[in-house]
């Protein structure tokens, strides 16, 4: 659901997230649940216009990892090959239709995919090595922008969950050696 969250929000079921986000946040401890509520669709894909879209030169918060970990902020550098490399190791090979590989949304689906089947040595690399590299930077990129509510709760919400995810991962890792 996460992922899903940070994808454009085409069509009205992108509401229906608003009820799972807001109790996740809840059980990850966060007052969040105000930040979730939305008026309407329309107002929610404007605003990921502005934040995510158009050049990563003009762009806010560019939801890419390419960009914050290539020294010359370029689409497709080093987190996209990084990216791809996790994903290859898993046994997935992404296929792109009009977004890259290291798009926010795919990277948070990723771990979805490597938590349920059970490879946390696999996601602890992944976290560690990779998406926890580069999501603080497009954190701070994304509240510097000045979101409406709901992208900033995301942010913050995306933030706690996975860096208490890694937390878990590293504890049980040590915990089982």
């Amino acid at each position: 659901m996460l992922a899903e969250a940070f994808l454009y929000p085409e069509e009205e079921g992108f509401l229906s997230l608003i009820s799972y986000l807001q109790a996740l946040s809840r059980k990850a401890g966060l007052d969040l649940n105000g930040d979730f509520r939305v008026e309407d669709l329309e107002e929610l894909k404007v605003e990921y216009t502005r934040l995510f879209i158009t050049s990563p030169y003009r762009t806010p918060a560019p939801p890419y990892a390419s960009v914050y970990l290539s020294s010359d902020r370029r689409l497709k550098g080093e987190g996209y090959d990084q990216a791809l490399a996790f994903y290859r190791e898993a046994g997935y090979e992404p296929v792109e239709d009009g977004d890259f590989a290291d798009h926010v949304a795919y990277e948070l689906a990723f771990m979805a995919l490597l938590l349920e089947e059970n490879r946390k040595d696999l996601l602890r690399g992944f976290l560690e090595d990779h998406f926890l590299k580069w999501y603080p930077r497009f954190l701070l990129a994304l509240k510097q922008a000045e979101p409406k509510p709901f992208y900033r709760a995301l942010g913050e919400l995306v933030s706690v969950i996975t860096n208490r995810l890694r937390e878990e991962v590293v504890h049980e890792e040590k915990r089982f050696s």
